[in-house]
Protein backbone atom coordinates (compact mmCIF):
# COMPACT_ATOMS: atom_id res chain seq x y z
CA UNK A 1 0.00 0.00 0.00
CA UNK A 2 1.06 3.58 -0.58
CA UNK A 3 0.44 7.09 0.71
CA UNK A 4 -0.86 9.87 -1.53
CA UNK A 5 0.57 13.40 -1.38
CA UNK A 6 -1.23 16.55 -2.60
CA UNK A 7 -0.07 20.17 -2.68
CA UNK A 8 -2.31 22.78 -4.33
CA UNK A 9 -1.00 25.76 -2.36
CA UNK A 10 0.51 27.38 -5.47
CA UNK A 11 0.32 24.89 -8.34
CA UNK A 12 -0.46 21.19 -8.47
CA UNK A 13 2.10 18.81 -6.98
CA UNK A 14 1.22 15.13 -6.50
CA UNK A 15 3.15 12.17 -5.23
CA UNK A 16 3.08 8.59 -3.99
CA UNK A 17 5.09 7.36 -1.01
CA UNK A 18 5.80 3.81 0.07
CA UNK A 19 5.10 2.56 3.59
CA UNK A 20 8.51 3.79 4.71
CA UNK A 21 7.64 7.32 3.52
CA UNK A 22 9.99 7.24 0.54
CA UNK A 23 8.95 8.61 -2.82
CA UNK A 24 7.65 6.16 -5.37
CA UNK A 25 6.83 9.05 -7.70
CA UNK A 26 6.59 12.84 -7.42
CA UNK A 27 4.97 14.97 -10.13
CA UNK A 28 5.13 18.77 -10.19
CA UNK A 29 2.89 20.42 -12.76
CA UNK A 30 2.59 24.10 -13.59
CA UNK A 31 -1.18 23.85 -13.33
CA UNK A 32 -2.45 26.66 -11.09
CA UNK A 33 -6.09 25.82 -11.86
CA UNK A 34 -6.01 22.18 -10.93
CA UNK A 35 -9.70 21.56 -10.23
CA UNK A 36 -10.29 20.26 -13.77
CA UNK A 37 -7.22 18.01 -13.89
CA UNK A 38 -6.44 16.79 -10.39
CA UNK A 39 -8.69 13.72 -10.57
CA UNK A 40 -7.12 12.51 -13.83
CA UNK A 41 -3.63 13.16 -12.45
CA UNK A 42 -4.40 11.11 -9.34
CA UNK A 43 -5.83 8.30 -11.49
CA UNK A 44 -2.72 8.30 -13.71
CA UNK A 45 -0.53 8.15 -10.61
CA UNK A 46 -2.35 5.19 -9.07
CA UNK A 47 -3.49 3.13 -12.05
CA UNK A 48 -0.05 1.85 -13.22
CA UNK A 49 0.43 0.33 -9.76
CA UNK A 50 -3.00 -1.30 -9.76
CA UNK A 51 -4.25 1.07 -7.06
CA UNK A 52 -7.50 2.92 -6.57
CA UNK A 53 -8.02 5.88 -4.27
CA UNK A 54 -9.68 3.65 -1.66
CA UNK A 55 -6.49 1.57 -1.54
CA UNK A 56 -4.20 4.34 -0.27
CA UNK A 57 -2.99 3.97 3.30
CA UNK A 58 -3.24 7.68 4.01
CA UNK A 59 -3.10 11.15 2.48
CA UNK A 60 -0.52 13.84 3.19
CA UNK A 61 -1.77 17.32 2.31
CA UNK A 62 -0.02 20.68 2.31
CA UNK A 63 -2.60 22.88 4.03
CA UNK A 64 -1.23 26.17 2.78
CA UNK A 65 -0.71 28.97 2.84
CA UNK A 66 -2.61 29.60 -0.37
CA UNK A 67 -5.66 31.12 -1.96
CA UNK A 68 -9.15 30.03 -0.95
CA UNK A 69 -9.76 28.46 -4.36
CA UNK A 70 -6.46 26.60 -4.44
CA UNK A 71 -6.70 25.26 -0.91
CA UNK A 72 -10.30 24.10 -1.24
CA UNK A 73 -9.26 21.65 -3.97
CA UNK A 74 -6.92 19.60 -1.79
CA UNK A 75 -9.04 20.07 1.34
CA UNK A 76 -12.12 18.84 -0.54
CA UNK A 77 -10.30 15.67 -1.58
CA UNK A 78 -9.00 15.25 1.97
CA UNK A 79 -12.50 15.44 3.40
CA UNK A 80 -13.84 12.89 0.90
CA UNK A 81 -11.08 10.44 1.83
CA UNK A 82 -11.63 11.17 5.52
CA UNK A 83 -15.25 10.09 5.11
CA UNK A 84 -13.88 6.78 3.81
CA UNK A 85 -11.84 6.40 7.03
CA UNK A 86 -8.55 7.05 5.25
CA UNK A 87 -6.12 8.86 7.60
CA UNK A 88 -5.36 12.46 6.63
CA UNK A 89 -2.20 14.27 7.69
CA UNK A 90 -1.67 17.93 6.82
CA UNK A 91 0.97 20.57 7.48
CA UNK A 92 2.00 24.02 6.26
CA UNK A 93 4.83 24.90 3.91
CA UNK A 94 6.17 27.41 6.40
CA UNK A 95 6.36 24.73 9.12
CA UNK A 96 8.54 22.34 7.12
CA UNK A 97 11.98 23.77 8.03
CA UNK A 98 11.01 23.92 11.70
CA UNK A 99 9.72 20.32 11.66
CA UNK A 100 13.04 19.24 10.18
CA UNK A 101 15.09 20.88 12.91
CA UNK A 102 15.76 24.43 11.71
CA UNK A 103 15.51 26.22 15.04
CA UNK A 104 14.85 29.74 13.76
CA UNK A 105 14.15 31.39 10.45
CA UNK A 106 11.83 33.40 8.23
CA UNK A 107 9.57 32.05 5.47
CA UNK A 108 7.88 34.34 2.95
CA UNK A 109 5.49 34.04 0.01
CA UNK A 110 3.42 36.30 -2.21
CA UNK A 111 -0.08 36.78 -0.84
CA UNK A 112 -2.44 39.14 -2.67
CA UNK A 113 -2.86 42.80 -3.57
CA UNK A 114 0.93 43.20 -3.84
CA UNK A 115 1.40 41.91 -0.32
CA UNK A 116 3.71 39.26 1.08
CA UNK A 117 3.06 36.84 3.92
CA UNK A 118 5.88 36.49 6.45
CA UNK A 119 6.26 33.68 8.98
CA UNK A 120 9.02 34.00 11.57
CA UNK A 121 9.96 31.34 14.08
CA UNK A 122 12.31 31.39 17.03
CA UNK A 123 12.01 27.99 18.64
CA UNK A 124 8.40 27.67 19.76
CA UNK A 125 7.76 31.40 19.32
CA UNK A 126 6.14 32.18 15.96
CA UNK A 127 4.88 35.34 14.29
CA UNK A 128 2.74 35.75 11.16
CA UNK A 129 2.34 39.07 9.37
CA UNK A 130 1.46 40.70 6.04
CA UNK A 131 3.62 43.40 4.43
CA UNK A 132 3.77 45.40 1.22
CA UNK A 133 5.76 43.49 -1.39
CA UNK A 134 8.27 46.30 -1.76
CA UNK A 135 9.22 45.87 1.92
CA UNK A 136 10.78 42.46 1.32
CA UNK A 137 14.34 43.68 0.88
CA UNK A 138 14.26 45.77 4.06
CA UNK A 139 12.74 42.86 5.99
CA UNK A 140 15.52 40.57 4.80
CA UNK A 141 18.15 43.09 5.82
CA UNK A 142 16.64 43.66 9.26
CA UNK A 143 16.16 39.95 10.07
CA UNK A 144 19.13 38.33 8.32
CA UNK A 145 21.58 38.59 11.22
CA UNK A 146 19.09 37.01 13.60
CA UNK A 147 17.18 34.55 11.41
CA UNK A 148 19.47 33.90 8.44
CA UNK A 149 18.50 33.77 4.78
CA UNK A 150 14.77 33.70 4.03
CA UNK A 151 12.83 30.63 2.90
CA UNK A 152 9.92 30.37 0.45
CA UNK A 153 7.93 27.46 -0.97
CA UNK A 154 8.94 27.10 -4.64
CA UNK A 155 11.69 28.24 -6.99
CA UNK A 156 10.95 31.24 -9.18
CA UNK A 157 8.82 33.09 -6.64
CA UNK A 158 11.53 35.52 -5.50
CA UNK A 159 14.82 36.11 -7.32
CA UNK A 160 16.92 36.56 -4.18
CA UNK A 161 15.62 33.63 -2.07
CA UNK A 162 17.32 30.27 -2.49
CA UNK A 163 15.91 28.16 0.36
CA UNK A 164 12.76 26.23 -0.54
CA UNK A 165 10.42 24.21 1.63
CA UNK A 166 9.39 22.25 -1.48
CA UNK A 167 12.98 20.99 -1.76
CA UNK A 168 12.85 19.78 1.84
CA UNK A 169 9.59 17.96 1.12
CA UNK A 170 11.24 16.27 -1.85
CA UNK A 171 14.59 15.46 -0.23
CA UNK A 172 13.73 14.81 3.45
CA UNK A 173 10.46 12.98 2.92
CA UNK A 174 11.17 10.14 5.33
CA UNK A 175 11.69 12.36 8.36
CA UNK A 176 8.97 14.86 7.45
CA UNK A 177 6.16 12.42 6.70
CA UNK A 178 7.07 10.12 9.58
CA UNK A 179 6.75 13.12 11.91
CA UNK A 180 3.41 14.12 10.40
CA UNK A 181 2.01 10.60 10.73
CA UNK A 182 3.36 9.96 14.23
CA UNK A 183 2.10 13.35 15.44
CA UNK A 184 -1.26 12.93 13.64
CA UNK A 185 -0.85 16.43 12.19
CA UNK A 186 -4.11 17.71 10.73
CA UNK A 187 -3.77 21.44 10.17
CA UNK A 188 -6.70 23.48 8.87
CA UNK A 189 -6.36 25.20 5.48
CA UNK A 190 -4.43 28.46 5.79
CA UNK A 191 -5.70 31.14 3.40
CA UNK A 192 -3.92 34.34 2.41
CA UNK A 193 -7.30 36.06 2.33
CA UNK A 194 -9.86 35.76 5.08
CA UNK A 195 -13.24 34.41 3.99
CA UNK A 196 -14.70 37.87 4.65
CA UNK A 197 -12.26 39.44 2.16
CA UNK A 198 -12.58 36.58 -0.33
CA UNK A 199 -16.36 36.97 -0.61
CA UNK A 200 -16.62 40.71 -0.02
CA UNK A 201 -18.92 42.41 -2.52
CA UNK A 202 -17.91 45.97 -3.38
CA UNK A 203 -20.58 48.66 -3.17
CA UNK A 204 -19.03 50.51 -6.07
Amino acid sequence: MAYLFIDTSDHLVLGLLDEGFKWLELIETQDKKSSASIHSHIYNLLEPRGLKVRDVKGLFQVAGPGSYTGMRISEGISQVLEWQNIPIYSFYHFSVPKILGVEKGAWVSKAFKNEIFLYEWRGSEVKKSLHAQDELESLQESLRDELGEFWTHFEGIFENINNFSSHLIKESEGQLFAHAAESCLREKPFYYRSLENEFHVSNK
